[in-house]
């Protein structure tokens, strides 16, 4: 008969219920699982706001860079009206250039710009007593709005020659992130005002909107003028068209085309920065207006390689001309006041 090593016996652990996971241990992996999540989502933001600022900031709209930059001028005019009569002039306002906001990393893609928006105005006083009554004042103006004042001790000489007076200065921000310094200017020594918008990145397409249009900008059939209004409280109105009969200077000597137009176009700017307006401004869509064209030396204020400004209260009317070898039923033309500014059409009936 076979034998067989004997067998030792297969051990079976009693059958015991697995103890449950208490509520306590269960809540606190809940706890650490949402935290973690949380630290992870707070790390991905913590990167993407590193590298947004280290590129200069959010992509605002050319609105935006506009609105921030009637912000820091108007930061200066309600600074020179808290001080003393006739030591500042609103009109005495020079632009300062900014050398730090450069896209020096590449950050900047197609449309993109970025300006920071910075100005300085000439205060005069006779004497430091009249300066420090004004600091003083201006003080008191900053913390009365909720401001809080920093105060920047006098510069120091340059040389054993420099007489620049050591007037102390103070600054500020305002609610709308606008640096405002009062102090004595370190390289010619006399006491101005500057105020400082900060960087601002900008896309050029994202412009001012119209926010009222009204006749032949209003999107319907031709009209005799038409008239738009910008949320910034700059408006266009062109037209109506005029039939003219064409100068020499118009011609150049040639032979006159059958129909030449004059097409009236007012810019009236009610916002709190200048207009800068160039002569490419003005066109029309591809096929718009079969057999017309522009004289490009009209109108002469845009002639030249610098833009027309057109002041904060100011208007201005432009005259653009047009030839045509068959008359129109109508001209539909495109216009935007500058480059900050959104385009909009015209459609104009012709007499």
């Amino acid at each position: 008969m076979e034998k067989h090593p004997p067998q030792e016996p297969t051990l079976v652990p009693d059958a015991t219920p697995t103890p449950g996971v208490s509520r306590k241990v269960v809540v606190r992996r809940w706890v650490i699982g949402i935290a973690t999540a949380g630290v992870v989502g707070w790390g991905l933001w913590a990167v993407s706001d590193f590298l947004e600022n280290l590129g200069g900031g959010p992509v605002r709209s050319a609105a935006d860079f506009r609105k921030q930059d009637i912000r820091t001028r108007e930061a200066g005019r309600q600074t020179i009206g808290d001080l003393r009569p006739g030591v500042g002039r609103a009109d005495w306002m020079r632009e300062v250039g900014s050398t730090s906001c450069v896209d020096d990393l590449g950050f900047d893609g197609d449309g993109v710009t970025r300006k920071q928006p910075g100005y300085t105005w000439e205060l005069r006083y006779a004497t430091e007593a009249e300066y420090r009554a004004d600091l003083d004042k201006l003080r008191a103006a900053w913390e009365h709005r909720g401001w809080k004042t920093d105060d920047k001790p006098p510069h120091e000489p340059l040389n054993s020659q420099d007489r620049t007076p050591r007037w102390p200065g103070i600054t500020t921000t305002d609610d709308h992130g606008v640096t405002i310094t009062m102090g004595v200017d370190e390289y010619t020594g006399k006491p101005g005002l500057w105020t400082d918008g900060g960087c601002v990145r900008y896309n050029t397409e994202d412009r001012v909107s119209g926010r009222k249009h009204t006749g032949a900008a209003a999107g319907g059939g031709p009209g005799r003028e038409g008239t738009i209004t910008y949320d910034d409280g700059v408006r266009v109105s062109i037209g109506p068209v005029e039939s003219i009969k064409p100068t020499p200077e118009m011609t150049g000597g040639a032979a006159p085309a059958a129909y030449t137009y004059r097409v009236p176009v007012t810019v009236t700017n009610r916002s709190g920065a200048p207009v800068e307006l160039r002569s490419h401004d003005i066109g029309g869509y591809e096929g718009a207006n079969p057999g017309v064209e522009r004289l490009t030396s009209y109108p002469s204020e845009l002639a030249g390689s610098e833009p027309h400004l057109v002041s904060e209260g100011d208007t201005t009317r432009l005259e653009f001309v047009y030839t045509a070898r068959t008359k129109p039923s109508h001209l539909e033309l495109v216009y935007a006041p500058g480059g900050l500014h959104a385009s909009y059409t015209w459609k104009l009936s012709i007499p």
